[in-house]
């Protein structure tokens, strides 16, 4: 049985088959040395980002009650850096960068109906986007230039940002719509209303209430006058006042109710204006990628020494394996 030779048995038969085993080693070196150092260079690159506090920015920025908000400068916790490593591995940022970059050409993906499939394939591959002990995330990028590699590194950075904004904006965009359209019909009702107000301004209507006390007062002293064209006149002015001033009253109280309501609709639309057209950072980089000109792949003698190990160890154990079956074949 192979399970029962000695260790001295073992170095005895190593001793024996040496020459099998320097012919192993020297093909399985010549061939692996060969598929080595035809495998192009790939360089490195290193991006490390914090993640930021996610908060609407005009609820942050432009609300006055600063003793409720959060800081803005405070590095994200770790719900922010779970949802920045999403964003940073989703689907629309690797096209961004793939087409921004021509990765479909600098990484040999095949140009057919599964490029896509392909590109992902060749970005787990070459893009690694891991979180750190140090509640960070790391983002490395392998290419076939030092520069490339850079390059790619610091898009994806940058990319991330666009991909969190559309996201972002097209729910913004929604809000704006709705807030804008309420803002536009609280001002077209207000000026609806203040024409009404010229109408009734105009018939001498100017203020129902108060025009009412003072005619009755001086109705009541032209009585007491017994002075007939002063009542005439008053007279006259009260039955307009009777005709139109419940129209007036009735449409002065409908503009002071949406007088009210116009500061906080037009917050409401500032606020609305300021999230759709900002666009803030959701990362802070601690370190951007700079091109390294030492290469990171592939280690060609790491790679040589695993090959001619596993050879020969595949080759001992077969070795092993015929001088059994010979042994049983005589045997029989």
């Amino acid at each position: 049985m192979i399970e029962e030779i000695t260790a001295k048995e073992l170095i005895l038969k190593i001793i024996k088959w040496r020459k099998t085993f320097f012919i192993i080693t020297l093909v399985s070196a010549i061939a692996t040395g060969i598929l080595v150092f035809l495998m192009p260079k790939q360089y490195k690159s290193t991006v490390v980002l914090f993640a930021a506090r996610q908060f609407s920015v005009s609820k942050l920025v432009i609300e006055p009650n600063s003793g409720n908000q959060e800081d803005y400068m405070q590095i994200g916790d770790e719900d922010d850096v779970e949802k920045l490593i999403q964003f940073l591995s989703s689907d629309a940022l690797k096209l961004k960068v793939a087409n921004a970059y021509d990765l479909w050409d600098r990484w040999n993906i095949k140009d057919t109906v599964f490029g896509y499939h392909y590109l992902k394939l060749k970005w787990d591959d070459m893009v690694t986007i891991k979180r750190t002990e140090f509640n960070s995330v790391k983002v490395e990028v392998y290419d076939y230039t030092a520069n490339g590699a850079a390059k790619v590194a610091n898009g994806i950075s940058d990319y991330c940002d666009t991909v969190r904004h559309e996201m972002t904006r097209s729910i913004a965009s929604e809000v704006l719509k709705i807030v804008k359209g309420e803002y536009d019909n609280t001002l077209l009702r207000m000026k609806e209303l203040e024409d009404s107000l010229t109408v009734l301004r105009n018939l001498g209507v100017l203020h129902y209430k108060e025009q009412v006390k003072a005619y009755s007062k001086s109705y009541a002293k032209a009585i007491e006058k017994n002075d007939a064209g002063a009542m005439k006149r008053l007279e006259a002015k009260l039955d307009t006042l009777k005709k139109y001033g419940s129209a007036y009253q009735n449409i002065h109280d409908n503009l002071e109710k949406y007088s009210f309501k116009y500061p906080d609709i037009k917050a409401k639309y500032d606020e609305a204006q300021v999230n759709y057209n900002t666009r803030m950072p959701g990362k802070f980089v601690v370190e951007k990628a700079k091109p390294n000109e030492y290469k990171a792949k592939p280690n060609r003698l790491l790679f040589l020494s695993v090959t001619v190990i596993a050879s020969n160890l595949l080759g001992f154990l077969l070795l092993l394996f015929r001088e059994k079956f010979n042994k049983i074949k005589i045997q029989d």
